[in-house]
């Protein structure tokens, strides 16, 4: 999804240095496997404060002495803090996992069993304990259309409507 992508590149500075709080999360459906397709994009530094101070550690996402730890510990933060609502329905994620390039973490995530949908609901609590400026820019592809939600501290959830 490249309007996710372009806002991602544009809010990357420097790991140890960026002004403000943001993570994006990007939501395909894939018509054909009738799923919703999910990644979001958080800078490191910004989650790990978050893991450390939830979890009581002072652990480095980058290099973690016990990898299986940190995985468990970022899927169990990841799926506290993010909801999605299809049709007035919640929907049971599945986490598929993670991967860290540069200043990034990119966490992926599927929903299966959307053929269609009217309407979705999102709710984004990632790193909003941690920052009062944090910013969730979601972004969700759907027949081609793209559409954003921008959530923060005051507005953690969203509602799309889609009229056929």
């Amino acid at each position: 999804m490249m309007t996710g992508a372009i806002i991602w590149l544009l809010v990357i500075t420097n790991y140890n240095v960026h002004p403000f709080h943001i993570s994006v999360c990007e939501i395909e459906h894939n018509a054909d496997e009738k799923i919703l397709q999910i990644t979001h994009h958080i800078f490191l530094d910004d989650l790990e404060d978050a893991l450390n101070e939830k979890y009581n550690t002072r652990m480095d996402i980058i290099h973690p002495k016990d990898r299986s730890e940190r995985d468990r510990m970022v899927k169990e933060y990841v799926t506290a803090n993010f909801f999605v609502e299809v049709d007035g329905r919640q929907k049971g994620l599945i986490y598929l996992g993670h991967e860290i390039e540069e200043d990034a973490i990119y966490c992926y995530i599927s929903v299966p069993g959307i053929k269609k949908m009217k309407n979705i609901k999102v709710t984004n609590t990632i790193l909003i304990e941690k920052f009062d400026d944090q910013v969730n820019l979601v972004h969700v592809q759907y027949k081609g259309e793209i559409k954003s939600m921008k959530l923060g501290k005051s507005y953690i959830s969203d509602l799309i409507i889609y009229i056929e």
